[in-house]
């Protein structure tokens, strides 16, 4: 499941917090590569970015895709040629566009415990990584699959319902070794009806911060709108964590945020998952 709620942190930080040493340089010696590749254990490769980075001076919002680059990812003797996909984003003033590089073809799995190697050349740059497939969270479970919403007549009938005992959902797995892992949920149906409709619109995502536990609580304000929701549990490798944390800057603080790439910037790791669903129906 390719959320992007934490990934774009590493972007919009990574093209402001460019090396300030060497008498305080406002751009950078070499037009760097900011990559953010990320594979997810038994989806289909579709989310890894190019952009080049963007000097201090610069008053650019976003920087400019890549979308030349020669991108191969390499499994021991095996190797998959990725190609960037272009994609378009038109609201009534504007229009955006985004590039991915995604792997076209079946025949690459991406698997626990597969080792990959992100081997990417542009122009006179040569950029390495790797990355482990980390393995399934265990035992994955919920103690809540469908819950019935009443109606509610006073924002207060609301306050009460959402911190009911009854309707704290509670989330287990074991983690003997105190891995990682983050939290996401989503409502995956087209145009869900919010709960309350006297409230102001809200998100139909939740997504936590990764954490070391064996247990979550989440209370039901957590969820806005009726229908299927995806609870979605992420083991997560440690260089995802240290860019996580690096992420939380403000302008008093312009440090590097935490990157894995040989030759360039960014983050390439990978992610193994498991899901409950909950689903919310009116109280009839």
């Amino acid at each position: 499941m390719n959320n992007k709620l934490f990934f774009s942190a590493l972007f919009s930080i990574t093209f402001l917090t460019l090396s300030c040493e060497d008498d305080l340089l406002p751009v950078p010696e070499a037009d760097l590569i900011v990559v953010r590749g990320y594979l997810y254990a038994g989806q289909p490769v579709t989310d890894v970015i190019l952009a080049s980075t963007l000097a201090l001076d610069d008053e650019s919002e976003t920087a400019i895709p890549i979308d030349s680059a020669v991108v191969v990812l390499k499994r021991s003797a095996e190797e998959f040629v990725l190609a960037p996909v272009h994609s378009y984003d038109t609201t009534e003033t504007d229009t955006t566009f985004s590039i991915t590089y995604t792997y076209p073809n079946s025949d690459l799995v991406v698997a626990e415990g597969d080792t990959f190697i992100l081997d990417i050349n542009y122009g006179e740059q040569h950029l390495t990584s790797e990355a482990i497939v980390p393995a399934k969270p265990d035992s994955f479970s919920s103690n809540i699959d469908t819950m019935y919403v009443p109606s509610f007549d006073r924002n207060r009938d609301y306050i009460r319902w959402i911190f009911a005992d009854s309707n704290i959902i509670r989330l287990n797995w074991d983690n003997p070794e105190d891995h990682f892992h983050y939290l996401l949920m989503d409502n995956v149906e087209e145009d869900p009806e919010p709960l309350e409709k006297t409230l102001p619109p809200r998100w139909r995502r939740f997504i936590s911060e990764p954490f070391i536990d064996t247990s979550y609580a989440m209370l039901a304000s957590t969820i806005t709108h009726f229908g299927r929701h995806d609870i979605v549990l992420f083991h997560v490798q440690t260089n995802y964590v240290l860019l996580y944390q690096s992420s939380g800057q403000n302008s008093r603080d312009l440090n590097e945020p935490y990157n894995n790439i040989n030759g360039g910037l960014g983050m390439f790791t990978a992610f193994n998952s498991d899901t409950v669903s909950i689903v919310l129906l009116p109280q009839k």
